[in-house]
């Protein structure tokens, strides 16, 4: 656990721009393609929108990416600051701990704790994990503990979310979770995130909203975004590429067809 402690802190140390390659990407179940030769490269400070039909492989297409399934075919290949990583061969623990992050279509927070806490638990590396440390090493966890809480109260300013850190999270709205879920990515120290999603149940002002915080995420602090979405309207203007699944097949779409 200390190597890989030590492995993510080195990484992230160095990670302000993370980068997805993938390339002649196959995957197929029961015979049934689902990815054919899928190919592109997401570059630094980029936001792509991933769209197509219901079934089309966007969901499969972010599992292949974060780890969770190995394509049939092709590579993929993930950079984080200076340091790239062949995702076929890396667990989605080790992409996390090395600065990938994802936002599911259930939101996974816990309702129970405030959001303040929620934004927390995604902290990796904390000494008082440890009983142990927390013993021995009171005056650094204190320390470390200190410096979190900022973290995290600059990562809810940066989604809009500052003045509900004390909120329950069973009082929020479905946008507002889901703004809570990217700061616990921020927390993470994630650089690149994939968000599935991530309008569903947003209102249309709220969507908006939304599409433009995820846009300067990438213009002002240098996160790589992928986002699946079928509301294509909302967020398309803030993107700097439009992809398509079709029949299993990555098609890029011109922003004036949009």
């Amino acid at each position: 656990m200390e190597m890989a402690l030590n492995e993510a802190a080195r990484t992230r140390g160095a990670a302000a721009s993370a980068r997805a390659m993938l390339r002649d990407v196959k995957i197929a179940f029961g015979g049934q393609t689902v990815l054919d030769g899928v190919t592109f490269d997401l570059r630094p400070g980029e936001l792509a929108l991933l769209g197509g039909e219901n079934g089309s492989g966007k969901t499969v297409l972010l599992n292949v990416l974060s780890g969770h399934l190995a394509p049939d075919r092709g590579s993929v290949e993930l950079q984080f600051g200076e340091r790239r990583v062949d995702a076929v061969r890396s667990s989605p623990e080790r992409l996390a701990r090395l600065g990938l992050g994802r936002l599911w279509q259930d939101i996974r927070l816990f309702p129970s704790m405030t959001v303040l806490d929620n934004v927390l638990a995604g902290t990796a590396g904390m000494l008082g994990q440890n009983p142990i440390l927390a013993v021995l090493a009171l005056p650094a966890v204190l320390r470390q503990e200190r410096m979190a809480r900022k973290r995290a109260h600059q990562n809810l300013a940066t989604v809009g979310m500052a003045d509900r850190a004390q909120s329950s999270c069973d009082m929020l709205s479905v946008g507002q979770m889901k703004r809570v879920a990217v700061a616990r990515l921020l927390q993470m120290e994630a650089s690149l995130l994939l968000l599935d999603e991530p309008l569903a149940g947003l209102d249309a002002d709220a969507a908006e909203a939304f599409s433009h915080d995820l846009g300067r995420l990438c213009s002002k602090h240098g996160k790589t975004i992928l986002v699946v979405e079928h509301r294509h309207d909302a967020i398309s203007r803030f993107a700097d590429r439009v992809w398509k699944l079709n029949h299993g097949r990555l098609e890029e779409i011109e922003r004036s067809h949009v």
